[in-house]
């Protein structure tokens, strides 16, 4: 690891923040996601990049551009939940951080965001509701800063076992004080250290996706409140790293981890959702899929199901097969 951080960096009041960026092979978004959140407002966080075994240089360049930045380096690609709890363990360990930020490569933060999202802690621990474990920001598209990519998600009996809330919508559909929500997309998502010492770390059999979404399950069964803060806006480019948007890569994994997803959490309508939606029904979106050019992506989401429910797992491998091809 590089220089150690500032011992004063990333506080305000008795607050401490760690940033940890996870790279893998992340090139230029890398690069200004860490600009980003060099220029925040305070609580000004403790920036921690944590390197899955990239093999694009981007670490030396990263380095060479900031020679104090701290980072860990690990020998194997150990997906975002290995890779995030063991930069946790370092945060909440030697940096003794209050609070964690799990922040994808691919996110630019606006200066004002950690201060927002601080602003949100406060507003509802003043309300004495139950003590916040995780709380992320509304995250719009970079490139259609005007459309919202998520405000927070919801796990439920539909055509996919988690979804992203207000997807799609004009930014203004997403507004107010902060919101109980089912979980936080780990693009941005914000834990307290309350909630990693009681609830424990992510789930690494899920390797990439649906892990936030079971930590948050997590989190709220041991009695802590998951939220969005729907003032704190950040901007999201959708990584290439493992295909990004619908890709056949994402969908494949995301189908494989779904079926864990409902091994660990599902209900009887959870399940039946998915043999009607993705297995019965999966003509029609192959059908749909080769009209809008998304056919390989669907044939990708069909063989995902299946492989999840013959217990295959999402590993490097997996990822390496799909990383940054086209959908």
């Amino acid at each position: 690891m590089s220089a150690a951080p500032s011992p004063d960096a990333g506080r305000s009041g008795t607050t401490r923040v760690v940033a940890i960026v996870l790279n893998w092979n992340g090139g230029e978004e890398t690069v200004e996601c860490l600009r980003s959140l060099a220029a925040q407002q305070a609580p000004r966080p403790t920036v921690l990049l944590a390197d899955n075994a990239s093999s694009d240089g981007s670490v030396e360049r990263l380095l060479a551009l900031d020679p104090g930045l701290a980072v860990l380096r690990f020998e194997q690609n150990l997906g975002y939940a290995g890779g995030n709890n063991r930069a946790m363990r370092h945060a909440f360990g030697k940096l003794s951080a209050q609070w964690v930020c799990l922040v994808n490569s691919d996110l630019v933060a606006p200066p004002d965001l950690f201060a927002r999202l601080f602003e949100a802690v406060e507003s509802l621990q003043a309300q004495g509701g139950p003590p916040v474990g995780a709380l992320g920001p509304r995250i719009l598209y970079r490139d259609r800063p005007e459309v919202v990519w998520a405000c927070g998600g919801r796990i439920g009996p539909t055509v996919n076992v988690t979804r992203l809330l207000e997807h799609g919508k004009p930014a203004a559909s997403c507004g107010g004080p902060p919101l109980a929500t089912d979980y936080v997309p780990g693009t941005c998502l914000l834990v307290s250290r309350a909630a990693w010492e009681v609830v424990g770390e992510l789930d690494e059999s899920f390797f990439c996706y649906l892990e936030d979404a079971d930590w948050c399950v997590r989190m709220r069964r041991r009695g802590f409140g998951v939220f969005v803060a729907p003032e704190a806006s950040a901007y999201h480019a959708l990584s290439t790293s493992t295909g990004g948007g619908y890709s056949a890569g994402r969908k494949y994994m995301t189908a494989v981890n779904s079926v864990h997803f409902l091994r660990k959490h599902g209900t009887w309508r959870g399940w039946t959702a998915l043999f009607v939606f993705d297995l019965a029904l999966w003509p029609l979106a192959m059908l749909a899929g080769m009209v809008s050019g998304r056919g390989r992506a669907a044939l990708a989401k069909l063989r995902g199901v299946i492989d999840g429910l013959r217990g295959e797992h999402v590993d490097a491998a997996v990822a390496a097969r799909y990383a940054r091809r086209p959908s």
